[in-house]
């Protein structure tokens, strides 16, 4: 198990290493050549002269060649940044008064900040988001799939047919516009938008500003888990081994939950793990459309002020919240299936 750990977290930092170089190029030399957007055009403000622009450059350290930035993007990446840089950028201010402006993402063009604590202020939410939606399609997709392969083509599996038609064929956003008007408008069961922080002496505030929009995420999720759930049982319970665990007289929960769902759930593992990454990453549709400040919202507004620190930041982060839950999702595929770890 311990070798297979090593192999995973190995091969995590290549891909990271691999991101890190895509994003940078993206962001940098291909910004700079195919869109005629200098950052340090970007960072000196509006209006700003040539003597204005140098300074920019030699501030950030663009002046230097492109394997000299990369190098030392990656060496803040990893080890923080240097004291030459916060020297340069932030001189006269304290450790923590540099650290506002300055981290490991870099700083952010427009709000003058570092883009470590603009993601720090707004991932919450978007966690917040993640874990509620999550458990919800979880906890409605699975006993669905299930049933409807216990029993197909009967009345509950083809109202489980319609469910995924549904869910798969509307937008998030389309769907979040109707809650919003019907439930939270009209009917008033539900906050407008915003977001609450969570309070473990009361909960329900943070739990009811996120309960709509963790259900209408979850509607999307749970349509296709339904349809996978379903797929992957059936072809489990038809196995040799699920008919000799019936042959022997084991009751049908446990050969359906101990035999055949165990088995089945494999895919389903590494399906969540992916999901629940990208949304870590930034649920941009739902943020927007129900007005929480996540990463979502932030890319968002990033982008439209062509902040560029900040939207390859959010990028990196997503990216290695990816890399980190698909090793989480091959230790778990090698709980459930033990031959995993001898590839």
């Amino acid at each position: 198990m311990i070798r297979f750990l090593i192999r995973r977290i190995l091969g995590g930092a290549f891909v990271v290493l691999v991101v890190t170089l895509a994003v940078f190029v993206l962001f940098g030399p291909v910004l700079t050549w195919k869109s005629n957007i200098t950052p340090a055009r970007l960072y000196a403000g509006k209006s700003p002269t040539a003597k204005d622009i140098e300074q920019v450059k030699t501030l950030l350290g663009l002046d230097q060649p492109y394997y000299v930035q990369y190098a030392y993007g990656l060496r803040r990446l990893v080890l923080g940044p240097s004291q030459d840089e916060r020297d340069r950028v932030c001189p006269g201010s304290t450790a923590e008064e540099c650290d506002q402006l300055l981290g490991r993402f870099g700083s952010s063009f427009a709000k003058q900040r570092s883009v470590d604590s603009l993601i720090a202020a707004r991932f919450p939410v978007t966690l917040s988001l993640a874990i509620v939606s999550a458990l919800i399609w979880l906890l409605i997709s699975i006993p669905i799939g299930v049933l409807s392969a216990i029993r197909p083509r009967s009345l509950g599996d083809r109202m489980a047919t319609v469910f995924v038609l549904i869910g798969q064929s509307l937008p998030v956003y389309y769907i979040g516009l109707l809650a919003i008007y019907f439930l939270s408008y009209r009917l008033g069961l539900f906050p407008l938008s915003g977001y609450e922080s969570f309070a473990i002496t009361n909960p329900w505030p943070w739990l009811s500003h996120l309960l709509l929009p963790a259900l209408v995420l979850a509607l999307a999720f749970a349509a296709l888990y339904v349809r996978i759930t379903r797929s992957q049982m059936l072809d489990t319970l038809s196995e040799d081994y699920v008919r000799t665990a019936r042959a022997k007289g084991a009751s049908e929960p446990r050969v359906v939950v101990r035999h055949a769902l165990r088995n089945a759930m494999l895919p389903i593992v590494t399906m969540f793990g992916l999901d629940l990454g990208l949304l870590l990453g930034g649920a941009i549709l739902i943020e927007v459309t129900f007005g929480l400040q996540g990463l979502g919202a932030l890319a968002v507004e990033a982008a439209k002020r062509l902040d560029v620190p900040t939207t390859a930041g959010i990028v990196l982060f997503s990216a290695i919240l990816i890399v980190a839950a698909n090793i989480v999702v091959d230790l778990v595929c090698a709980s459930l299936d033990p031959r995993i770890r001898l590839e």
